[in-house]
């Protein structure tokens, strides 16, 4: 077997990006740094591969895609799909295009035709593609939502749907180390088609986007109902096709956060480039103040996602969380879907760690609804297996929403329309997002959901989840665990590192008001960051004053987050 050493030196002299030659050479000499980016290779995670950009099969850069676009073109010629084709896209991050266009060029040079959009654009575009032109596979260059430093891989089949396993296992299998691609086992450009990404964007908005739409009643939405908002692409791609899109929806444009709004990798003046993180929405909500403006829209730099803040009747702003967004999307579109085609049932889909809200509203509904392993690459699988069903909605609470088969992922442009519709139909009552979500507490009851996520290496991660399962606690927050679930050892065919903790109320809660709240904790690795994330969920069926059991089942909530997330700071 190649030694790190050893493949550092074959690295270098095939390594296309200068800066990188002169980092390998200046560190060589370092068994330390050639171990951390030598000594292992990247794996497809809950969505593509991810890492910090630099040399090495353990990072993020042209050589690797290279490799992996290889994997990808021998699995297509071994499943006869080859004549197909491969689409590729890219973000804006530095260094994407160049990889896309590596990606592209390789491919075509196994006799693969490949295109490639011209320029930075939204993940949506590049897996809507993929089902517009029936290709084989689609590759999307990008790190979506994480740090400024790294970059990533998205792989989608012939499906149209992102990789799971066996398939991400197999590519992964030829992923040869061993012979690495060089210049020379590149197709010149010429030879990969250029796909105008005006018209990707014109494909696209023609599949998902809906016109005209009507209300749950089957009034017409009237975009004068629609609120204005304000809307920040933080510094990524999505502003050009969520314009196109607004106006082929007929809503009115939104204000734009213009020092947000044109692409930068570097991600300038943004504390993270992740809708989730504060302070990373706190311009948008300072232009939508000055402009006397309530509702903010926000996609992630691959703008696959959707943030939404609303202001209540007091001015006071609030960031939906990703489980009540999930849940004002998923009763607006179970409304839109309502229309009488009884014959083709309805589906919906949603991740074990997401709120299980949308799943009561589904059954209060009659929509068939599926609770999946976390990833969309798992979410939309439903969609696949019952092709007879009409698909509704798909959500993860991290922000990704699926109001569209147009798209067989999430997709935060598609999202934001469907959401400002909802808002206008939602003025024409004379509410608003907030007073909406009360009015489905009190039908379907109350959930309360948080999550926190703790920053760690992974190693550390690794032993804090592995200790957790050695010896699991018995109470947490002075409530007995009544109900441990390991997805390690679910018998499914394909297990996952996620901890599942029901527990009950406390022999000291007596006849208190929270006593009878179901209370249930999740904690996984994260599959695209450093970081383990903790989810919570606290529910009342019947909840009396809907505003005093929020507060009361969010301060509990925040005290069992601060008595879990202490598990992986010690670790």
């Amino acid at each position: 077997m190649t030694t790190p050493e050893a493949l550092a030196e074959a690295w270098l002299a095939i390594e296309p990006d200068a800066a990188m030659r002169a980092d390998i050479e200046a560190n060589r000499a370092s068994t330390d740094w050639v171990q951390a980016r030598f000594g292992s290779v990247l794996r497809f995670g809950t969505a593509g591969m991810r890492a910090p950009v630099g040399p090495g099969p353990a990072r993020m850069n042209r050589v690797m895609v290279r490799m992996a676009a290889r994997a990808v073109g021998t699995e297509l010629i071994a499943d006869g799909l080859a004549d197909r084709g491969a689409v590729v896209g890219f973000d804006a991050r530095p260094g994407s295009g160049d990889m896309a266009f590596d990606a592209a060029r390789l491919l075509a040079a196994m006799g693969i035709p490949t295109a490639v959009i011209d320029g930075a654009a939204p993940t949506p575009l590049l897996a809507h593609q993929v089902l517009a032109r029936s290709a084989g596979a689609g590759l999307m260059v990008t790190a979506s939502h994480n740090h400024r430093d790294d970059n990533g891989l998205k792989v989608y089949w012939a499906d149209g749907t992102q990789i799971r396993p066996p398939l991400d296992e197999r590519i992964e299998a030829r992923m040869d180390l061993s012979s690495l691609p060089a210049e020379g086992d590149l197709a010149a450009r010429h030879k990969v088609e250029s796909l105008d990404v005006r018209s990707a964007i014109a494909s696209y908005i023609g599949a998902a986007v809906r016109r005209p739409v009507f209300d749950p009643n089957g009034v017409p939405v009237d975009p004068n109902d629609v609120p204005p908002s304000v809307y920040t692409a933080l510094c990524g791609v999505g502003s050009q096709t969520l314009a196109h899109a607004f106006a082929a929806a007929g809503l009115p444009p939104p204000l734009y956060v213009e020092h947000q709004r044109h692409p930068d990798g570097t991600f300038p003046g943004l504390p993270f480039p992740n809708p989730e993180e504060p302070g990373t929405l706190d311009d948008a909500m300072a232009l939508a103040t000055d402009h006397d403006v309530d509702l903010v829209l926000a996609n992630d730099p691959d703008a696959d996602r959707l943030a939404v803040a609303v202001r209540d009747r007091d001015g006071a702003w609030h960031r939906l969380n990703g489980d009540e967004l999930g849940v004002l999307l998923c009763d607006w579109l179970i409304g839109l879907h309502d229309d009488g085609r009884a014959a083709q049932p309805l589906i919906s889909a949603s991740s074990v760690v997401s709120g299980r809200m949308v799943e009561a509203l589904c059954a209060a509904r009659g929509v068939a609804h599926h609770r999946t392993l976390t990833g969309f690459k798992w979410i939309m699988e439903p969609r696949l297996t019952h092709p007879d069903a009409r698909w509704v909605f798909g959500y993860e609470e991290a922000l990704g929403y699926s109001v569209t088969d147009a798209v067989l992922d999430k997709d935060g442009i598609s999202a934001a329309v469907e959401f400002a519709r909802l808002a206008g139909a939602l003025a024409a009552r004379g509410v608003g997002p907030l007073e909406r979500l009360d009015e489905l507490a009190a039908e379907v009851g109350l959930y309360v959901t948080s999550a926190v996520s703790v920053r760690a290496d992974p190693e550390e991660i690794a032993a804090a989840m592995t200790a957790t399962r050695a010896d699991p606690p018995r109470s947490i927050g002075g409530r007995p665990v009544t109900k441990i679930t390991d997805r390690l050892e679910a018998g499914t065919p394909y297990p996952a590192d996620l901890v599942e903790f029901e527990i009950g109320p406390s022999a000291a809660d007596g006849g208190s008001d929270d006593a009878d709240a179901q209370v249930r904790i999740c904690i996984r690795p994260s599959g695209t960051e450093p970081k383990a994330k903790i989810y919570f969920e606290a529910v009342t069926p019947s909840p009396g004053d809907i505003a005093a059991e929020r507060r009361r089942l969010g301060s509990l909530l925040d005290t069992l987050a601060a008595e879990v997330s202490v598990w992986f700071e010690r670790a």
